[in-house]
């Protein structure tokens, strides 16, 4: 029995583990958006940063809209430069990559997104004329924090709970 309950904990211990995977894939059509918590769950207060790519030149700015779970606009970082470290997509033959960020820091629990408008010649923009060149978007989480043990240490309890359930259980 110890080894089964020692398996189960190894086994959601493994599926607690979340790795970040930019979606730098994506530039593959030219634009692509991340965040520094892309696929993890974050506490409220935490500052997020959003960091948009292209590899198309013509973009001069990326305007970031930061959503609010309910969808509505939290808060609009427009016409933020985009700017270049010499960073090739694929690899190094490829196109230069143009980058820019923004970051905000989320207080309502909830899925939230952020979209990037990647933006052209044509100048200020408020809403899908054609000097958008294309929009992309990513989500990330915010959880609420359990106190004093935080977040792994309250699933800790849990399971250390379940154990002892179990125990007690097979002792009748």
């Amino acid at each position: 029995m110890k080894i089964k309950f020692t398996t189960l904990i190894f086994a959601i211990s493994l599926l607690l583990i979340t790795s970040a995977s930019a979606q730098w894939n994506a530039l593959n059509s030219g634009y692509a958006v991340t965040t520094n918590y892309h696929g993890e769950d974050v506490i409220p207060g935490t500052v997020i940063t959003a960091t948009a790519g292209t590899v198309d030149p013509n973009v001069l700015n990326v305007t970031f809209l930061w959503m609010f779970p309910n969808e509505s606009i939290a808060f609009i970082d427009a016409e933020v430069a985009v700017w270049s470290d010499g960073t090739k997509w694929p690899d190094d033959t490829g196109a230069l990559i143009y980058y820019a960020q923004s970051s905000f820091r989320p207080t309502a629990i909830g899925d939230w997104g952020v979209q990037a408008w990647f933006n052209g010649p044509g100048g200020h923009l408020h809403g899908p004329e054609t000097d958008i060149i294309a929009i992309r978007a990513t989500s990330f989480n915010v959880i609420p924090e359990v106190p004093v043990i935080g977040t792994a240490g309250a699933m800790i309890a849990m399971l250390l709970g379940l154990g002892l359930f179990w125990n007690k259980k097979k002792q009748h």
